[in-house]
């Protein structure tokens, strides 16, 4: 795979952290479909998913799993990136699914007052 920078590869590394936390919920679906169902249409002739097969071979993509992700995460850089066709085929296939999402954050405690 070519070197990526920039968004290019934000959009690799968030695209292949998507795939891992597929795998994880063991959907029916895989960013493939995902891709496809996304952009096939609009694109036409113009479309080429190949280079999504290529992502394993980039070894900035890979370490991209050792970074901390969330699917906010995830999703937010694919929004930040225009790839909101994506971002939508991804919440069809989750009501399809019905894989319902929640997400918790723990800011940090603060120290109980003694009395």
């Amino acid at each position: 795979m070519a070197y990526m920078h920039g968004e290019h590869l934000s959009v690799a590394k968030a695209l292949y952290q998507l795939e891992f936390y597929l795998d994880q919920l063991n959907t029916t679906f895989d960013i493939y479909h995902l891709y496809s169902e996304a952009y096939r249409e609009q694109r036409g002739s113009f479309y080429d998913e190949r280079w999504l097969y290529y992502l394993d071979d980039n070894p900035q993509v890979q370490d991209c799993l050792d970074e901390s992700f969330t699917l906010q995460t995830i999703v937010e850089t694919l929004l930040r990136t225009g790839h909101e066709p994506l971002v939508r085929a991804l919440m069809r296939a989750f009501r399809r699914e019905r894989i319902s999402i929640t997400q918790r954050f723990m800011y940090g405690a603060t120290p109980r007052r003694r009395p």
